[in-house]
């Protein structure tokens, strides 16, 4: 493993990582992102499109007007099903520079050229070394491909999404779903 000793951002955890990735793609995994789909992994999904299409990939989702300024907005067109080019982005954009709902949530399948632009761009939007603007300079360049991925997503960087995710998970577990049922029957019938 790679410890990034200072919180610089997502970009400098990335850049952390280069000595360790090298030569080879590598996907990344957003922490505050737990996505969930038991029969086709969304990490599985974006490795395939980075296959096939030989381009940075990253999973995507059409996200609320209140939402999409706390992330990125991403400049779409369809290719086709659930697979969109993309050749711009930006993160956490003020209203008036939004280029659709569409943004990046969780998963990210990137080749190494990304650590020449993180080395040389300039710390961006709260004052870190922003992945998107990195991943924008390749998407204006090259191109990006974005998967609007098949999985339930669960935002982890607020109190109600690690809420939720603990109780419809733990609704499917095996060990606990008939405990945890009673017991939101129980809480129900007092609210």
């Amino acid at each position: 493993f790679i410890r990034q000793r200072e919180a610089k951002g997502l970009g400098h955890a990335v850049l952390c990582a280069k000595s360790f990735v090298q030569d080879e793609p590598f996907a990344v995994l957003y922490g505050d992102d737990v996505i969930i789909n038991d029969k086709d992994p969304v990490v599985g999904q974006v490795i395939r499109a980075h296959e096939k299409y030989g381009k940075c990939a990253v999973g995507i989702k059409e996200v609320t007007p209140e939402q999409i300024v706390k992330y990125s907005s991403m400049k779409v067109e369809k290719l086709h099903d659930n697979v969109y080019s993309i050749d711009d982005m930006i993160e956490k954009p003020p209203i008036e520079k939004i280029f659709s709902l569409y943004s990046i949530l969780g998963r990210c399948v990137l080749t190494p050229d990304i650590f020449d632009v993180l080395e040389r761009i300039p710390y961006g939007a709260g004052g870190e070394l922003q992945l998107t603007d990195a991943m924008a300079e390749i998407a204006r360049k090259d191109g990006m491909v974005g998967v609007d991925f098949d999985g339930v997503r669960y935002d982890m960087g607020n109190k109600f999404g690690i809420l939720k995710a603990n109780i419809e998970v733990g609704l499917k577990h095996p060990e606990v779903a008939s405990e945890l049922k009673e017991y939101i029957k129980k809480i129900a019938s007092e609210i």
